[in-house]
C-alpha cells in the first residue's frame, strides 16, 4: 500500500505534493463558487421582485461557503508544514484507541500533550481500528497537527484534548486480512459515504435548479417578451449539467463486483494529473495472468488509488477483470475506490 517516506519532507510522498497545490485552489472554488454562482440571478430577482429574494438566496450562499471554510483542511499551514517536517509512524497500543461518535483519540506521543481528537469517517474508524498505525504531522509554530491513515492520501486535521469525553468506547484489536469485496467492511462504509455523497449534491442541484428557475418563471410571465431567452437559456443549462453529472455519477453507483481480490501488476505513462476538483487521472499498462499486456484508463478517481498505483506499480481490482470492461478498483481493507476501464 502507498506509505509516507520515513525521515523526509511530507510532500516527498507520492502525489502528495500535488495534492496540496491542486486543493489549495479547489478549496478556493469549492467555497467562492456558491457565493459567486447566484450573483446574476439574484441581480435579475433584486430588479424584478424586490431585494428580498436576493438578500435571501445570497444569505443562503453564504452560510454554505463559511460551512465549506469552517469543514476544509486549512491547506496552506499544511502546506508549509509538509515542506519542512516528514510524516512520524504512530503504533497504537491495544488499549490505547477510543472511539465517540465519529471522533477518536490515542495518546500522543508528546508526554504532556494528552489525548489527541480526530474525527473520521466510518470507513477510516474501521481501517483504523483494524490497522492501528497512523501517520502524523506536526506541530507547528501555531500547534496544529495532521493526521494521515496508511494507504489514503486525504489529511485530517488533529487536535490535542487533555482528556477523553465521558462516553468514549475502547476499541479491542480485530484481525486484520484480505476479505472479498462483499465483505470487506472498509470498502462498503467508503462505497456507502460516496453514493450519500452522489445523491445529496444531486439533490442540491435539483432544489437550487428548481428555485432559479421559479424565479424565471415569475420574471417570464411579468415581461415574456423581455425575458423569453432567459428561460430558455436556463433550460438548456440545466439539461447540460444533469445530464454531464448522470453521466459522471452513474458509474460509481452500479453494484460492486463480487468473489475476490485481482492484483495486477501496472506499469504507469506518467505521474496522476490531478484537477481543480480534486479528482485524479492516470493511465497505465497492466499485466495479465497469460503475461499479455493491455492499458488501463482511470479518469476522475481519488487521488488516493491513483498515488498507489504510482507508488506500488500495483492495481488491485474487484472480481474478475475483462479486455474492453469497466469496473471497479481500490485497495483492500481502504477507503479507497475507483473506476478503471480496460482497453
Amino acid at each position: 500500500m502507498l506509505e509516507p517516506l520515513r525521515d523526509q519532507p511530507a510532500v516527498a510522498m507520492p502525489v502528495f505534493g500535488s495534492v496540496l497545490g491542486s486543493m489549495r485552489g479547489a478549496r478556493a472554488l469549492w467555497i467562492l463558487a456558491p457565493l459567486a454562482a447566484p450573483g446574476a440571478p439574484a441581480g435579475l430577482l433584486s430588479g424584478r421582485l424586490g431585494i428580498v429574494p436576493a438578500v435571501v438566496l445570497l444569505a443562503a450562499m453564504t452560510l454554505v461557503a463559511a460551512w465549506g471554510f469552517w469543514r476544509s483542511i486549512p491547506w496552506k499551514a499544511l502546506t508549509e508544514l509538509a515542506r519542512e517536517a516528514p510524516f512520524v509512524e504512530m503504533s497504537l497500543p491495544p488499549e490505547g484507541l477510543f472511539f465517540a461518535g465519529a471522533n477518536v483519540y490515542f495518546k500522543l506521543p508528546d508526554a504532556d500533550a494528552g489525548w489527541a481528537k480526530a474525527r473520521l469517517r466510518e470507513a477510516g474508524r474501521l481501517q483504523l481500528r483494524a490497522q492501528r498505525r497512523v501517520w502524523l504531522l506536526g506541530p507547528d509554530e501555531k500547534g496544529r497537527r495532521f493526521l494521515q491513515l496508511p494507504g489514503v492520501l486525504w489529511p485530517h486535521r488533529l487536535k490535542a484534548v487533555p482528556d477523553l469525553p465521558d462516553g468514549a468506547v475502547r476499541q479491542d484489536p480485530v484481525e486484520q486480512r484480505i476479505l472479498p469485496p462483499e465483505a470487506d467492511e472498509v470498502l462498503l462504509a467508503h462505497r456507502r459515504w460516496i453514493v450519500r455523497g452522489i445523491r445529496s449534491l444531486f439533490g442540491a442541484v435539483v432544489v437550487v435548479l428548481l428555485l432559479l428557475g421559479t424565479g424565471q418563471v415569475v420574471v417570464f410571465l411579468e415581461d415574456p417578451a423581455r425575458d423569453s431567452f432567459g428561460i430558455l437559456l436556463w433550460l438548456v443549462y440545466s439539461i447540460v449539467l444533469v445530464v454531464l453529472g448522470a453521466g459522471a455519477a452513474k458509474g460509481m453507483l452500479k453494484p460492486l463486483p463480487r468473489g475476490k481480490w485481482t492484483e495486477m501488476v501496472a506499469v504507469p505513462h506518467a505521474p496522476p494529473l490531478i484537477g481543480v476538483s480534486g479528482l485524479s487521472t492516470i493511465t497505465c499498462r497492466v499485466q495479465w495472468g497469460n503475461g499479455w499486456w493491455s492499458d488501463v484508463v482511470l479518469s476522475k478517481v481519488d487521488p488516493a488509488l491513483a498515488a498507489n498505483i504510482w507508488g506500488t506499480h500495483r492495481l488491485w481490482v474487484l472480481g474478475e477483470p475483462f479486455r474492453g470492461a469497466t469496473t471497479f478498483a481500490g485497495v483492500p481493507g481502504h477507503a479507497v475506490l475507483g473506476r478503471v476501464r480496460f482497453n
